[in-house]
């Protein structure tokens, strides 16, 4: 190892020797200021500034002076004319039909009488419907007409008619109903003669037990109500 290293040192130090050796020695070279190239410096020439142009003032354009325009104004006191029109036939309203004299007397015993009876005006007891004819035992209920459609609309539902007749069958009942909607009597007013009608239109009310609550604002805490069924053959 040692050996190796020192040949080659050995070997570094023949090779800057030659290099020294072959390379030939030449003087430094003096510089010739001769061949200097002068140069002079000379002032540049002074030049006048450009004399400012004058600034023109600018016209601003005077506003035309317009007249004013004259509207009309309708004085209100005066008013326009009337345009009467010629040659229109003036058209008379018809005559109404008169009504036939009714004492007063009569109109306040019929009043009487309906509010007395209490009878039902809703849909549910129209014409068409098997309930025409209900009555109630407070005429004041009458206020609450939906109270009728929701309660006999059950009812209807409710009600299987078990009896075939080339005739009409009517059956009137009678049930009372308390402020909670609970059905607390229910009875057979009057009789079809049919006794199997007369027990389906029994067992339609209690199938269709609790009823609607009675309004809020209803002062009787019960009601009762007389309620024909009636079939008719089509």
């Amino acid at each position: 190892m040692k050996r190796d290293l020192l040949l080659s040192i050995l070997l570094h130090v023949c090779v800057i020797a030659a290099t020294f050796v072959t390379s030939p020695f030449e003087p430094g070279r003096q510089a010739d200021y001769g061949e200097t190239i002068r140069v002079s410096l000379s002032a540049m020439p002074q030049f006048s500034a450009p004399e400012p142009e004058p600034i023109t003032p600018l016209e601003i354009p005077q506003a035309l002076d317009e007249e004013p325009m004259e509207i009309p104004i309708d004085d209100p006191a005066t008013k326009p004319e009337a345009v009467i029109e010629k040659n229109i036939p003036e058209t008379k309203p018809e005559p109404k039909p008169k009504k036939p004299y009714q004492p007063q007397n009569e109109k306040s015993d019929k009043n009487q009488a309906g509010a007395a009876k209490g009878e039902i005006e809703a849909s549910s007891t129209s014409g068409g419907s098997p309930f025409a004819g209900a009555t109630v035992d407070n005429a004041s209920f009458n206020k609450y007409p939906y109270w009728y459609d929701q309660a006999f609309n059950k009812i209807l539902r409710s009600w299987n008619n078990p009896v075939v007749s080339d005739g009409a069958i009517v059956c009137v009942v009678y049930f009372q109903v308390i402020k909670s909607g609970r059905m607390i009597e229910s009875k057979v007013e009057k009789s079809s003669g049919i006794p199997a009608f007369d027990d389906a239109c029994i067992g339609a009310l209690k199938r269709a037990d609790p009823f609607p609550p009675l309004p809020r604002d209803f002062r009787e805490e019960i009601i009762g109500i007389t309620l024909p069924f009636k079939y008719e053959p089509r």
